[in-house]
């Protein structure tokens, strides 16, 4: 911004009173702007970037106070957690990799469906749906099963996988009673009533889990709940 000089009040003497007052005034605002931009908005945005700074520093502050606090209790806190790892882990199949996985999550529910009276007629791989994905740092193994037995044995069988230590998760399950048609005799000709012959049959889709390849392979094999 340039000062005036003696010819620029020279020039202002020849201007009319109006004039002058009216480049006056805008001289007047355009020093309060500049003072402004210059030097009060430099100032105020420095000290809101100190005031930003002093509050996260207090935050860090309070944070690290409370650490020191409650550091006596980190170690019971770390063994909880390394407990509540280890029941996790004990959950999964432990197979080295997911066809050994699948094949031990099989032997599991053919044991299960002896001792439960039930008769597997089919046990398949199954695909997961499109954009579907295996809970993160676990392996899927999913299987489609069909069976039949009486309506005691399916539930048993069902309480066996509910009560494995194992996690499984139970994605369909359709049940159908069989019924029996008697055929027609000279006494009673026409259609005879169906009659339930005590026989259930399942459709059962069934998830379990084990680590991916090459992570948590070499554990001790998993206990199932015996009878």
């Amino acid at each position: 911004m340039r000062i005036l000089g003696e010819e620029d009040f020279l020039l202002l003497r020849g201007l009319a009173p109006r004039d002058r007052r009216a480049i006056l005034l805008g001289l007047a605002v355009m020093v309060v702007a500049a003072t402004y931009v210059l030097g009060v908005r430099p100032y105020r945005e420095a000290l809101a970037g100190v005031r930003d700074r002093a509050e996260a520093e207090r935050e860090l502050l309070t944070r690290e106070l409370a650490l020191l606090e409650s550091a006596s209790e980190i170690p019971e806190a770390i063994h909880r957690a390394e407990e509540a790892a280890d029941r996790a882990e004990a959950r999964m199949l432990q197979a080295p990799n997911t066809v050994l996985a699948e094949g031990e999550l099989t032997g599991f529910l053919e044991s299960s469906a002896y001792r439960s009276r039930v008769l597997l007629e089919e046990i398949r791989s199954g695909e997961l749906a499109r954009g579907e994905e295996p809970p993160p740092g676990l392996s899927l193994i999913r299987l489609h099963l069909r069976g039949e037995s009486d309506l005691q044995g399916v539930l048993t069988f069902l309480g066996e996988i509910e009560g494995s230590r194992l996690l499984l998760r139970v994605r369909g399950l359709a049940l159908e009673p069989e019924v029996a048609r008697p055929e027609s005799d000279e006494e009673t000709p026409g259609p005879r009533e169906a009659l339930p012959t005590g026989v259930v049959t399942f459709q059962l889709i069934l998830d379990g889990f084990a680590r991916p390849e090459g992570e948590g392979g070499d554990g001790p094999p998993s206990s199932f709940r015996s009878d």
